[in-house]
Formats: C-alpha cells, sequence, structure tokens
C-alpha cells in the first residue's frame, strides 16, 4: 500500500477516536460538576433531579419500602373487612412516627390513654413505642356513620387499632404524633458512607435522605473544601413554620458527621415564611455531645443501627 492510501485509511480512523475521547472527556467532566457546588458564591441553590430528570420529591411522609407498604395496606383492609367498616373514598394518610425516650416520658398518660383504647380492639402497642412506626388513619362507615379509625403498625405488622371518638379529637391525636414524623432509615443512610465531603453524588444523596421538620425541605447544598475545616451547607426552604428549634438540625448533624469523614462544620439554612435562620454545628460540638468519635460507628450495619437510636433520642441539653 502507497503512502497516500495508508494515509487515507489512518486519519479518518485516528479522527474518529480523537471523537470519541473527547466525548468521554465531556461526559466526565459534566459528572464532576453535578451535586454541591464547592465554593459559596450565593445562596441560591438549584433542586436536585433524579434520572429523568424531575424534581426530587422530599415531602414524602414516609420511607417504608413498597413490599413492606403492600403488606400493610392488605393487613389493614382484612382487619376492615372482618369489622365489616367501610372506607370511604380511600381516604387513608400515613406517615413515619419515631418517639424520642424524653416524649415517652413527658407524654406517658397520652400514650396509655391511646392504647387503652388500642387494647379494646385486641392490640397492645406499649412495647413498641421505643421503635419506628407508621401511622394510618383513615375514614369508614360503620354502623351508618363515618369514624376515624387510626392503625400503628411495625414494619409490615398492625400493633395498634383504634376508632376516636369524634372529628375533633382525630385531628388533635394526629397533629400530636405528627410532630414525631422524624425517622431515620439507617440501612439507607449507611450507603452514602464517605471519605470525602467532595464526593459530591454521594453528598447529594445523604442530603435527600435525611428527614427535615414537616413543612420543610432541601432545595440544594453547598461544599466549602478550599481548607479545612472542610463544610457542607444544606439549604433548605419551608412554611408555616414557627418553631425554630434546632434540635433536628442537630440530629441530622450527627449523622452527617458519622458517615462523611472528612467533613469538619454541617450548617442549615433554614428560609420560610418566618425569615431566614441558620444552624450550624461543628464535628467537636457532636463528638463531645456523645463522648466518642461517632464515625467509628459507621463501621457496619448493626453498629451504626444502635448509633441512630441514640440520635433519635438525643435532646440536645447542654451542647
Amino acid at each position: 500500500m502507497n503512502n497516500k492510501l495508508l494515509k487515507d485509511v489512518i486519519v479518518p480512523k485516528n479522527r474518529g477516536i480523537i471523537v470519541l475521547c473527547l466525548i468521554i472527556i465531556l461526559v466526565i467532566t459534566s459528572a464532576g460538576i453535578i451535586g454541591c457546588n464547592k465554593t459559596v458564591p450565593s445562596q441560591t441553590a438549584q433542586p436536585a433531579l433524579d434520572e429523568t430528570g424531575d424534581e426530587i420529591n422530599t415531602e414524602l411522609a414516609g420511607k417504608t419500602t413498597n413490599k413492606t407498604e403492600t403488606t400493610k395496606e392488605k393487613r389493614i383492609d382484612a382487619y376492615n373487612d372482618s369489622k365489616g367498616y367501610k372506607v370511604v373514598m380511600n381516604s387513608g394518610v400515613g406517615f413515619d412516627i419515631y418517639i424520642p425516650q424524653k416524649d415517652r416520658k413527658n407524654n406517658q398518660s397520652f400514650f396509655d390513654n391511646l392504647n387503652k383504647q388500642s387494647r379494646l380492639n385486641g392490640y397492645d402497642f406499649s412495647a413498641y413505642l421505643d421503635k419506628p412506626l407508621r401511622y394510618t388513619a383513615m375514614a369508614i362507615n360503620s354502623d351508618d356513620s363515618t369514624k376515624d379509625i387510626t392503625f400503628l403498625c411495625h414494619d409490615e405488622q398492625i400493633v395498634g387499632v383504634w376508632i376516636d371518638a369524634s372529628n375533633k379529637e382525630h385531628l388533635a391525636v394526629r397533629r400530636k404524633l405528627l410532630q414525631y414524623n422524624f425517622v431515620y432509615d439507617a440501612e439507607e443512610l449507611l450507603q452514602y458512607k464517605s471519605n470525602y465531603a467532595g464526593d459530591n453524588s454521594n453528598v447529594v444523596h445523604l442530603m435527600y435522605s435525611l428527614p427535615y421538620v414537616n413543612g420543610i425541605k432541601p432545595v440544594g447544598c453547598e461544599l466549602q473544601t478550599d481548607s479545612e475545616p472542610y463544610g457542607l451547607i444544606i439549604n433548605c426552604q419551608g412554611y408555616g413554620t414557627k418553631e425554630r428549634a434546632s434540635l433536628p438540625y442537630f440530629k441530622n448533624a450527627a449523622v452527617i458527621f458519622s458517615l462523611i469523614e472528612n467533613v469538619g462544620i454541617v450548617t442549615f439554612n433554614i428560609e420560610n415564611n418566618d425569615g431566614k435562620i441558620a444552624f450550624t454545628y461543628t464535628r467537636a460540638q457532636i463528638d463531645n455531645y456523645f463522648k466518642k468519635d461517632i464515625r467509628k460507628h459507621s463501621k457496619n450495619k448493626a453498629d451504626f443501627a444502635g448509633f441512630i437510636m441514640e440520635v433519635q433520642d438525643a435532646s440536645e441539653i447542654g451542647l
């Protein structure tokens, strides 16, 4: 083959390789900039998107798996059928709850009263108050009148059932329990363990997997990794949140510090109808509260699950 023909054959092939390399470089570069920004040029952050390009919905109340949810619903339906209750317009309302140890003690009479009603229906949930529960309530037709029935479930099992005397009482009980709609999924969170704050995709997924106070949701995050201590800023928006207690953000910061090895500072910027407020925590503060290096508790599932229970029961007193 002469030199001209050799050139004609090889050059186009090399051009194809060059184009392919450029495409790969562009893909890698694009992936590297998705997630949190490494600097803090402004407080405006865009919501995270899922694989389809839709905004991630962080207002879903629970983290129950589809399989568990289906089993639970079947058992609730079976209970209603056994009692001859007809669900009105499929009006079920549900959310996950966990009652911290301090609240179980301070509100013992409230929970005892609910459990007294539940025992009349054959369910004693007193042994489950220290576990994550699923609250499900719906309107039913019974004896030609509409009533509100409530179920408490642990995993897929029904552990509590009661019917409220009136809609006013039902709403009051729901409002009381809704304040405990702050539950961690230890197994899900542990998969986002990382040595580096700069692991953008991992940090974004962790941010959206944390629970937030009802009405508040994260809208973006920013990284400060130019110098130590490395920082993480989570920007949140909400509505109707007059309660500005810092405890939920303290708990979330503790989870972040346990999972992200080199994060030294975590800040939650909250913007709502009442204005703006920021909650900032350092690793030293959190370690001092729990009296240990909390990173050691993310080594395996069992230790991390135990630590999550400590976080759920934390009171932040004396921080």
